[in-house]
């Protein structure tokens, strides 16, 4: 196994973490290998990002962590997955306009081979970035998307529309129909 697969294999050992202690000695060993590592690439920078953006401190080390996601994409314009991320950081920061703007470029038929659930999520968080913005019907549009996404989806490939059920009145006929499809959000 050659560097950069034990640096994934560590990451994915990471990533199923719940222990807090456990993390960030994992999180403090990928940090380690990858600065040994001779040239970093996009993947390295990519789970650079990551590990501190899916730990308890991420709040601490956002600048750090977006300047990570940053070098991935000028490393490789089709990290789709970095691009997610760093719209995720400003979406986290509440700056809807950066989160919207980046959420716009990730490669969205990349990641819906990737992974659909995924794919759909990007939908309803662009969704409510125009929302919140103020863009109620382009928003509402989005949203529209992702029931119909959830129609057709098995369970197995839908998360719980937070942005969706957060902007949308409660009798909105789109959060109605989400209700029917998903019976535990009563």
């Amino acid at each position: 196994m050659n560097l950069k697969e034990k640096i994934f294999k560590k990451y994915n050992d990471f990533s199923l973490l719940e222990n807090k202690t456990e993390k960030d000695t994992l999180r403090f060993e990928i940090k380690t290998m990858i600065s040994e590592h001779s040239k970093l690439d996009t993947n390295c920078y990519y789970l650079l990002g990551l590990v501190d953006y899916e730990s308890d401190d991420w709040e601490e080390n956002i600048e750090i962590i977006i300047e990570n996601f940053k070098k991935a994409i000028e490393l490789d314009k089709h990290n789709f997955l970095a691009q997610l991320y760093l719209a995720h950081c400003y979406h986290d920061l509440n700056k809807l306009e950066l989160a919207l703007e980046n959420y716009k470029k990730v490669d969205k038929e990349e990641l819906k081979k990737f992974q659909v659930w995924r794919y759909t999520k990007l939908i309803e968080q662009i969704g409510y970035c125009e929302y919140k913005l103020g863009n109620k019907k382009i928003g509402e549009n989005y949203f529209e998307e992702v029931l119909e996404w959830y129609k057709k989806l098995p369970e197995t490939d839908r998360v719980v529309p937070t942005e969706l059920i957060t902007c949308l009145p409660k009798n909105h006929w789109i959060v109605t129909e989400m209700k029917k499809i998903e019976t535990y959000l009563k």
